[in-house]
């Protein structure tokens, strides 16, 4: 015990000193496990060092922001961070470049998509420029490829509840989405369909002996959701209830949970925990992803902290240390879903809570008694599991600036 007690202290030690000389995120070394939730105000973008140096990119979402601000004023979206020189998923490939393992070649291991919306894997319209190879168009997860290619990727797939081919035929994003697929495959990519319950699609490559308590684990694709035991699964809602036409993609996202010793992650794109008239094509799935995933250490909110998820019963049943909040637009989060994340939880003690952009429009419909008890309202965010999971930092960068710098540190933590 007193051994462990000292590693944890030099190993924090040496963190804490990192950051405070160098004025920015200490450089991952062997062994981290670095969660990197990125802010360009356009949708969600997470990037992940796995302990051996494997990496993965979950979500590069691009939204059409005049767009949306025209459709649905008088909501308002996040502005594009740190500016608009660049193209968000230019901004994503800027960033992984700056925390990328320095004895990486450029590219990235693995891409995963939850889901078909555009503030999760891009929009493209006529302006869209086109690739180098004149095959597709840029925007979202295909301008990260563009300079960082993707060795695989992975999403829902491409039939479920529908053809989507034919079902999204006039969707120029998602035709698009297809013949990068297509053209890729042809060089080096490899796609497939996340599979609900298995332990072996994502997983080390390079030195997975070293961490044998690292491991990813797909909780949910589709309808399809992890039983728990071994690689079983099962419908969370039965096929005949999912409509064929105007569906929503929402409560079809991918979720996975990743384990690293005791600490547990688990993100879900947008999943859904409420149905009613009010939310056509919604489903409360989160009563079977609670079931699946059990307690964790951090997580990403469902559908970006938005009223139709992360239920009571969801947040108490997963009973999270640390809350994440990708956000991009002005009425998210959710007032009650704020409440409840800043007040005491089944344990004794708070929720740290972490938003990357929360607008002033925002924070004043929430009020200052629940935003003052955010860890933080904007910027980057960095979660750092280190010693096998046993100890973690998080650290806060400024979204306003290219080049990446701490603002923020809370922590070292040892994990409970």
């Amino acid at each position: 015990m007193l051994k462990r007690f000292l590693i944890l202290l030099l190993g924090s030690a040496l963190l804490q000193n990192q950051a405070h000389a160098q004025g920015s995120l200490p450089a991952w070394k062997e062994g981290f496990w670095d969660i990197h939730f990125i802010e360009t105000g356009a949708g969600n973008a997470s990037f992940m060092v796995f302990p051996d140096g494997t990496t993965m990119l979950v979500d590069a979402g691009d939204l059409n922001k005049n767009l949306f601000d025209t459709k649905f004023f008088p909501l308002k979206s996040t502005p594009i961070l740190p500016g608009r020189s660049k193209r968000p998923g230019q901004w994503i490939s800027s960033y992984i470049k700056q925390v990328m393992p320095g004895n990486r070649k450029a590219g990235i291991d693995y891409a995963l998509i939850t889901h078909y919306h555009e503030d999760h894997y891009g929009q493209i319209n006529r302006n869209s420029i086109e690739a180098t190879n004149k095959a597709y168009q840029l925007s979202g997860l295909t301008d990260v490829d563009e300079e960082l290619p993707i060795s695989k990727l992975l999403d829902r797939g491409l039939d479920y509840p529908v053809d989507l081919r034919t079902y999204y035929s006039n969707n120029p994003t998602f035709s698009n989405y297809l013949k990068f697929i297509g053209h890729r495959i042809k060089n080096g990519l490899t796609h497939e369909a996340l599979q609900a319950g298995s332990s072996k699609q994502i997983c080390l490559l390079f030195n997975a002996k070293a961490f044998p308590g690292f491991v990813v684990r797909n909780i949910k694709s589709n309808n399809n959701v992890w039983s728990g035991e071994d690689e079983k699964t099962f419908q969370c809602f039965p096929d005949a209830s999912m409509p064929k036409n105007d569906f929503n993609e929402n409560p079809l996202s991918n979720a996975i949970k990743i384990t690293y010793g005791k600490f547990s992650f688990y993100t879900g794109g947008d999943n859904t925990g409420y149905e009613g008239e009010a939310f056509p094509g919604r489903k409360n799935v989160e009563p079977a992803i609670a079931k699946a995933v059990g307690k964790i250490t951090a997580m990403s909110l469902n559908h970006h902290g938005n009223r139709d998820a992360n239920n009571d019963a969801f947040i108490k049943s997963l009973s999270p240390d640390v809350v994440v909040q990708q956000s991009w637009c002005s009425d998210q989060p959710g007032q009650d879903l704020a409440f409840r994340l800043v007040e005491k939880n089944t344990r004794d003690d708070s929720i740290a809570v972490f938003n990357t952009h929360m607008q002033q429009e925002t924070q004043a419909y929430l009020g200052a008694w629940i935003t003052k008890k955010f860890k933080s309202l904007h910027g980057h965010v960095v979660i750092r599991v280190t010693n096998q999971g046993n100890a973690y930092q998080i650290f806060v960068l400024d979204e306003n600036k290219e080049k990446l710098e701490v603002v923020k540190t809370f922590g070292p933590y040892l994990t409970k």
